[in-house]
C-alpha cells in the first residue's frame, strides 16, 4: 500500500510539474497552396484535410502571413501559381480567381494518365505548357498529361496556370508566422 501512495504522489508530482512548464507549442498550423509570395507574406489557399493519405481539401479560405524575421525560420522560396487542384474524372479545375477559390469545368483536349515524372513526354519538360493560338494549357498535375481549352474566365498567362507548392506556417498570433515550410521542396527525411 505504502508503494502504491509513493507511485502515486510521485505522479501526481511529476503532471504538476509538466503542466506549470512554459512551452509556447504555437497556436496551430496551417497548409494549403501557395497563391502569392514576396514582401515579406505569403498568401496560400487553406487546405482543411488533416489526413495525408486522402490528399488535400481546398476550401475557399485565403490566408497570408507575415514571415518570421528571422531567415533560419523560412524554408525554400515556393513557386506560386493560380492552379489549385484538377479534378480529371468531373473535368474540373480549381484556380485561385479574384482572390477566391473558383471550380471551373474545362474542355479536355489530350489526357495522358500515370505518367511518372521520369517518363520522355514529363522529364525535363516545364509546365504548364501555353499555347495562345489554340487558346489551349497543358498541366502535369497527379501523375496526368492533359492539355484543356482555357476556360474564358481565366487568363492565358504560364504563371497563372502554373501549380503553386505546398507550404505550411506555423503561429502562435495571427497572420504572423514564426516558422514557414515549403512542402513540395524539403525532403524531410534527407540527413
Amino acid at each position: 500500500m505504502r508503494t502504491r501512495n509513493l507511485m502515486l504522489t510521485m505522479v501526481l508530482a511529476c503532471s504538476l510539474a509538466l503542466a506549470a512548464c512554459n512551452t509556447d507549442y504555437g497556436k496551430t498550423v496551417e497548409q494549403g497552396r501557395a497563391v502569392a509570395f514576396g514582401n515579406g507574406t505569403v498568401t496560400f489557399v487553406k487546405d482543411v484535410n488533416v489526413d495525408p493519405r486522402k490528399g488535400p481539401k481546398y476550401t475557399n479560405s485565403v490566408r497570408t502571413f507575415k514571415l518570421p524575421a528571422d531567415p533560419k525560420e523560412i524554408g525554400p522560396e515556393p513557386q506560386v501559381g493560380s492552379l489549385i487542384d484538377f479534378d480529371l474524372d468531373k473535368k474540373v479545375v480549381q484556380v485561385y480567381l479574384n482572390n477566391s477559390l473558383v471550380s471551373l469545368p474545362v474542355t479536355i483536349v489530350n489526357e495522358h494518365k500515370g505518367i511518372e515524372s521520369f517518363n520522355p513526354a514529363v522529364k525535363g519538360k516545364k509546365f504548364p505548357v501555353v499555347n495562345a493560338d489554340k487558346n489551349e494549357v497543358t498541366v502535369y498535375v497527379k501523375k496526368n498529361l492533359v492539355t484543356f481549352k482555357i476556360p474564358s474566365e481565366c487568363t492565358n498567362d504560364a504563371g497563372f496556370w502554373a501549380l503553386g507548392d505546398n507550404v505550411r506556417v506555423f503561429f502562435t498570433e495571427e497572420g504572423k508566422a514564426r516558422r514557414f515550410m515549403n512542402i513540395t521542396k524539403t525532403n524531410i527525411f534527407k540527413k
